[in-house]
């Protein structure tokens, strides 16, 4: 069985239709119409029994475009699904295999009370700029190993992480008839417009640059967002030596979230 798992441009890991078609031993003649009936199926699916759904479940591969085999990118969880609904002799093996896969990295955030403990404790780490400024290191060093490059890799962080561009934050401020210095860079002023945001940044830096995937990662931004609002937490530019205003947080914990990429 060869089936090797993709990382789509969100950092969704995903299958291949025709590499799981191979996967499961199907004939290459009917590849086509049983992708057509993949795509059409219900499913039991985490969320409920329902289709699959574009840009959700699958999406078609661009580069297939004006080609009679279409080529489609398949989230772990419906080709799962896929192999199991199928009569292939090798369903289970196949299968299983993207079970462990979802297990290792998960889509959903399912945490123990140490697991949230843990995360409670980064977050706190998270109000220094030394162990943010760290964990975008890591990240980026992770993301351009994967892809081969970091060329994608403002774009990528603009539009699944960050949210907004420098632009529409000078814009919020301007509303607001608040003045930032010029040469602002982009954590400093969502700092201005809204600095919990930057606890949630931070945390998908860290969980990503560890290969989570980027729906899992975004989940556990938007905990730790609401942890810092509920913990009443401000950034500190400990570079300045601002640490007496800082959170106290863990020691080995601190130490892991300040370690910049290898």
């Amino acid at each position: 069985m060869d089936i090797s798992i993709h990382i789509s441009k969100k950092g969704t890991r995903v299958v291949k239709a025709s590499e799981l078609h191979r996967a499961l031993g199907l004939n290459d003649n009917h590849y086509q119409t049983n992708v057509r009936h993949w795509l059409k199926d219900v499913y039991q699916f985490a969320d409920g029994i329902r289709c699959p759904e574009g840009m959700k479940d699958y999406a078609r591969d661009p580069r297939c475009k004006g080609n009679v085999v279409k080529e489609y990118y398949l989230c772990l969880e419906f080709g799962k699904l896929i192999a199991l609904s199928s009569k292939s002799k090798v369903k289970q093996a196949v299968a299983t295999r993207l079970s462990k896969e979802e297990d290792v990295y998960p889509e959903q955030v399912q945490l123990s009370v140490t697991e949230t403990l843990e995360l409670l404790e980064q977050v706190k780490a998270l109000a220094r700029i030394t162990c943010q400024k760290a964990a975008e290191t890591r990240h980026l060093a992770h993301y351009s190993r994967k892809r081969g490059s970091a060329e994608y890799w403002n774009h990528y962080r603009r539009e699944q992480i960050v949210g907004c561009t420098m632009a529409d934050l000078h814009e919020q401020l301007r509303l607001r008839k608040q003045k930032v210095a010029a040469k602002a860079d982009l954590r400093e002023l969502i700092n201005y417009v809204d600095p919990h945001d930057l606890f949630r940044i931070g945390i998908i830096d860290h969980y990503a640059a560890m290969g989570n995937s980027l729906p899992y990662c975004q989940q556990l931004g938007n905990l730790a967002k609401e942890l810092s609002k509920q913990l009443h937490l401000e950034i500190v530019d400990d570079r300045k030596g601002e640490l007496l205003f800082a959170p106290a947080a863990d020691v080995d914990v601190l130490r892991k979230m300040q370690r910049v990429a290898a």
